[in-house]
């Protein structure tokens, strides 16, 4: 989950990646728990908190909060980030498990491979030996 919130030193707005405990202030430094953070804006989306933030004025925070809108102009680097920001080898694989399967339906070792250039046949070996995927048809893999 990403934000926009409002540091609670210097009153700026900034983007906030709300699953971490403290997000530290790129203007004036400060760390802040986000918990305690006023939040203007949420969504699981990144990319659209960023477009958001950086293309719309505060007073259509809340209109976008009851309307938010499900389309990520770039899935996939968002599932890169946040496969980045996962910690433990099984969480990240799960992590990709999950997001290509949401993404694309099913996905193939070529499909990972693009993500991580020259990983994906030891990912989709090591997602099967830990009961994260299912193979679905021939080199056709599901998050289970």
């Amino acid at each position: 989950m990403f934000g926009i919130v409002l540091c609670t030193s210097c009153g700026r707005k900034r983007i906030a990646d709300m699953r971490t405990v403290r997000s530290k202030c790129p203007y004036c430094g400060r760390a802040d728990i986000t918990g305690r953070m006023t939040v203007l804006f949420s969504d699981k989306s990144q990319s659209i908190v960023r477009e958001l933030f950086e293309n719309a004025d505060s007073s259509k925070y809340s209109e976008l909060e009851k309307k938010k809108r499900t389309d990520d102009p770039d899935p996939l680097s968002t599932l890169v980030y946040e496969y980045e920001h996962t910690s433990g080898t099984l969480q990240k694989l799960m992590v990709i498990a999950k997001g290509l399967t949401r993404i694309k339906g099913s996905f193939t070792e070529k499909d990972v491979d693009d993500l991580f250039p020259g990983k994906g046949e030891q990912m989709i070996k090591n997602m099967i030996s830990a009961d994260i995927i299912i193979e679905t048809g021939y080199g056709n893999y599901r998050g289970i």
